[in-house]
């Protein structure tokens, strides 16, 4: 205790011994109040900003000149081979048109799970085979909508009878079957 000179506090035990605070830090100069409000350490032109400014450009996935292409069809894809094999399954191929694809040239669509990323991929198919899939579909879906329909079914049964027109469902929610016995 006698090793700390000038000890105010002679034969109080060093661990209590209270310590005076340390001098005051100086005070930060004024700042550009503004200069806050920025996220960027230089001034930004905003005149050259506006001035250099495209907004009349295609959308991303715009097909240029479709109209001049009346009896095709255009699918975008993107270059997964899943995608690609289904979509020649459907009677799309890759439009080869330098005109067409320029706008895909440089376009990522996204990465797949190895990280790997895959372009979007223009096609086409003519409009006649697109309406003979579409024709087929139709008829796919019509037999499907008739095998739901209630009036296509034979409900002849004890508590049910078949659906007709003008009636509507025969089912019964009354009677023996629905007796609770105790």
């Amino acid at each position: 205790m006698s090793d700390i000179p000038n000890n105010p506090f002679p034969g109080l035990n060093p661990v209590l011994m209270p310590h005076p605070p340390a001098d005051i830090p100086e005070a930060p100069a004024p700042q550009d109040a503004t200069a806050a409000l920025s996220p960027f350490s230089q001034a930004q032109d905003v005149d050259a900003i506006i001035a250099n400014l495209t907004l009349d450009r295609p959308l991303k996935l715009f097909i240029p000149n479709k109209e001049k292409y009346p009896d095709w069809e255009f699918r975008i894809i993107n270059s997964i081979p899943g995608e690609i094999a289904d979509a020649h399954n459907k009677g799309f191929k890759e439009v080869d048109d330098p005109e067409l694809t320029k706008l895909f040239r440089d376009l990522v669509a996204g990465t797949d799970k190895d990280g790997r990323a895959f372009r979007p991929i223009l096609c086409a198919r003519p409009k006649k085979v697109g309406d003979h899939v579409r024709r087929q579909h139709r008829l796919q879906l019509s037999s499907l909508y008739a095998g739901m329909d209630p009036s296509n079914k034979e409900l002849n049964g004890r508590y049910t009878a078949n659906v007709d027109a003008k009636d509507g469902t025969k089912g019964q929610f009354s009677g023996p079957g629905f007796r609770i016995k105790a």
